[in-house]
């Protein structure tokens, strides 16, 4: 699988990034979801460029240049999500030529089926459908020129500075990029180079960097983390190795509703990784570099999984497989050079081709959840009735998301802005109760604001989403 033809680089980057976009043309018109109504609003409406509770300002400055370019276009702003799917993919090529020793000026084909199989990947849409899901494929892509810079052939100095600007770059994206230090120690550790004890500069900048930004997470946020973010830290020690078998486990799997079915398949699954790695194993015995490549990366897709097993990932539904986008970039290349070690060349080309079908088909699956939201997001603005004249419209049923993807779990007010329908009066009532001494007094709670319990007056009208329309409810 690999070769010492010369293809330019950037040819490989448009045919990746063309790659990704024909992928998602079925699901590059699709609706905001959810929290991109308030957060392009916030920003390209209002102009708010504040960070508020989360410290991500990079990934808000590109939604405003969207929003100045294309409006609120969702479709303006996907494409852009996209691309970023097929530069992080030309991106993986590129760590692959280093991680898997090409010769320099050479492509790989191990290292650009790599890319590919990024692109195909289907357990990490999030990132492009969802379009604030785009600090996570920021935050990536500054990850992997770091550990680019870090393991390229540049002097000490340059790579240096290259690693400490990419770290400052990318965790202002996402705190996926806070890994960097443990990732770049890993890196050096497992390459054995022969660069001397001054390589452990590298990851020393990498650290001081994200030092420095946790500093600057506390002074513009007024905490290193908010309430969310602090939340994935108090559980114990089962809980995160539980997590992590939940990650390792989505890796490779698709989500699905019953816990028993997800077993048995992990459990099948599994046996066969095993079964893989043992072949592999015996494959690289008398290979040292080939062994000690694979080791590589493997602690690195275990490190970079870091933030999905604080987060937490679900086994039912796709929801936070953003958490994934990182650790799949090394799950990749470790498919591809295992699958570069077959020597039978048609087995090895149909075992390509079978792994890529198998991926286009969930690919396909994951896609049709988003459209189905999409189509549900339509359906309700579109039957919103208009808000009594002196009171609100309180809606109840609302749909925060199709296995996975996103619907109202916040936005709505913003969605009908964004349709040209009068949003201020409405009001999202997750929760309806009657007073149980009087039972002439309702009372509204939304999730959108916890603290505020909302009494229903004469003026005010409740609907109730029953997935097909807007009805009047009497709870």
């Amino acid at each position: 699988m690999s070769t010492t033809k010369t293809f330019h680089p950037a040819l490989i980057l448009l045919a990746l990034v063309a790659l990704a976009m024909v992928l998602h043309l079925p699901v590059l018109g699709l609706s905001f979801f959810s929290d991109d109504f308030s957060v392009i609003h916030r920003i390209g409406v209002q102009g708010d460029l504040g960070t508020g509770s989360f410290f991500r300002p990079l990934p808000d400055w590109t939604f405003y240049l969207n929003y100045v370019i294309t409006g609120p276009s969702p479709i303006g702003f996907r494409v852009v999500n996209v691309f970023l799917l097929g530069f992080n993919g030309w991106l993986v090529f590129l760590m692959g030529r280093n991680l898997l020793a090409t010769p320099a000026g050479a492509w790989n084909s191990t290292a650009l089926f790599a890319g590919v199989l990024f692109i195909c990947y289907p357990f990490h849409n999030e990132p492009q459908l969802w379009i604030i899901g785009r600090s996570t494929a920021m935050a990536t892509a500054f990850t992997l020129l770091a550990l680019l810079a870090a393991t390229g052939p540049a002097n000490l100095p340059k790579r240096c500075l290259a690693v400490g600007t990419c770290t400052a770059l990318g965790t202002l994206c996402y705190e996926l990029a806070l890994l960097l230090p443990l990732l770049l120690i890993v890196s050096t550790l497992l390459q054995r180079n022969s660069r001397g004890r001054s390589e452990w500069l590298v990851p020393m900048v990498a650290a001081a960097v994200v030092a420095a930004n946790l500093v600057l997470r506390s002074v513009f946020t007024g905490a290193v983390a908010n309430s969310y973010g602090t939340s994935f830290f108090a559980h114990g020690i089962v809980h995160y190795v539980g997590a992590t078998a939940k990650v390792l486990a989505r890796l490779v799997l698709p989500p699905h509703p019953d816990w028993t079915a997800c077993l048995s398949l992990l459990l099948a699954t599994a046996s066969i990784i095993v079964l893989l790695g043992i072949l592999l194993l015996r494959r690289t015995a008398n290979d040292r570099e080939a062994r000690s490549r694979l080791i590589t990366l493997a602690v690195l897709l275990l490190v970079a999984c870091g933030i999905g097993i604080i987060g937490g990932v679900s086994t039912r539904t796709s929801e936070s497989d953003r958490f994934l986008y990182l650790p799949s970039a090394f799950l990749s290349m470790i498919l591809a050079y295992g699958l570069s070690l077959i020597t039978n060349a048609v087995l090895r080309y149909a075992s390509c081709g079978g792994l890529i079908i198998i991926m286009l088909f969930a690919m396909h699956d994951n896609h049709a959840h988003w459209k189905h939201a999409s189509a549900t997001i339509d359906r309700i603005v579109e039957a919103m009735p208009h808000p009594p004249p002196t009171g609100h419209l309180l809606v109840n049923g609302l749909p925060g998301d199709h296995d996975g993807a996103f619907i109202f779990r916040h936005g709505l007010r913003e969605a009908l802005f964004f349709a040209g329908r009068d949003g201020a009066h409405v009001v999202r009532a997750d929760t309806v109760w009657r007073d149980a001494v009087d039972t002439t007094k309702v009372f509204v709670l939304s999730t959108e604001n916890m603290d505020d319990t909302l009494r229903m007056t004469h003026d005010d009208r409740l609907v109730r989403w029953n997935g097909q329309d807007l009805l009047p409810f009497n709870p």
